[in-house]
């Protein structure tokens, strides 16, 4: 049944996908409230019935777009079990959802966004969930004997490094025609080559 807490679920929702809308085409400081409002087909009022202020509504389609994210990428994983191959498509997943929402991953990186002490604090607080997320993956895979051992913590860092680094590159590069399953595929075997099992009659 459509009752009152599904209509203010919706409402908050096309709210924060107005935003995504009017965020990517004019940046933070040139979004205006009336515009996502507009976008959202609701009040300016309204707006604020929901998030008491721009920038809490910019971290809230932040969380929004990093949730819908992570869920891709876990029902990518789902069913794969290799190692490399699970690097490999998250790497693909994520650099095409960031192609899919490029100007608003232009505005992350670019470090345009409001950075008060409780967006940093969320922020970290996400990046900390994917490097766990990470860290699990490299111990699975080193149980397994697909890895050598090594720190998780720091090579979860090292991935996760690589990958905002390259996706940045992507991004920000003019080139349209950037094959995303190429370059995740380079960027695997670097990454490999450094993590793989060492073997008999390998130089050390």
């Amino acid at each position: 049944m459509y009752d009152q807490q599904t209509a203010s679920e919706d409402k908050r929702l096309r709210i924060i996908k107005g935003a995504i809308r009017v965020f990517s085409q004019q940046g933070f400081y040139k979004a205006k409230i009336e515009e996502i409002a507009e976008q959202a087909g609701v009040g300016k009022g309204t707006v604020y019935e929901y998030f008491a202020s721009k920038e809490e509504l910019f971290l809230e389609m932040f969380l929004y777009i990093e949730e819908r994210c992570r869920e891709m990428v876990q029902r990518e994983l789902s069913g794969v079990s290799a190692f490399s191959d699970k690097l490999q498509k998250m790497f693909v997943v994520i650099m095409r959802f960031l192609r899919d929402h490029r100007e608003m991953g232009k505005i992350l990186f670019a470090g345009s966004p409001p950075v008060s002490e409780d967006t940093q604090r969320v922020l970290r607080e996400k990046n900390q969930q994917m490097l766990a997320d990470l860290s699990d993956m490299l111990q699975e895979a080193a149980a397994k004997g697909e890895i050598r051992p090594v720190d998780t913590g720091v090579a979860a860092q090292v991935i996760f490094g690589t990958l905002l680094f390259v996706a940045a590159q992507a991004l920000f590069s003019e080139d349209e025609g950037i094959d995303y399953n190429r370059l995740a595929q380079e960027v695997n075997g670097v990454i490999l080559e450094g993590l793989a099992e060492r073997r008999p009659g390998r130089s050390s």
